[in-house]
């Protein structure tokens, strides 16, 4: 299975000298964000999941007369 992220994340390490405070500022937000919504989109493909396996799991158990 290829895997790949969901969206582009870079952790800055520190402010360079000529980076300017607000520009840090906005990447670090926005590798926040990025973040919150890799883990969003993880948790409900998650959450599918679990849904999915407890349909098969309720039809295996009806076919097999509720074992």
């Amino acid at each position: 299975m290829d895997m790949r992220a969901l969206y582009y994340v870079i952790l800055p390490v520190e402010r360079g000298k000529d980076e300017d405070a607000q520009r840090h500022e906005e990447d670090i937000k926005a590798n926040e964000n990025c973040l919150n919504q890799n883990f969003s989109l993880l948790a409900a493909k998650i959450y599918e999941y679990e849904e999915r396996l407890a349909a098969l799991e309720a039809a295996l158990s009806a076919r097999n007369g509720g074992e």
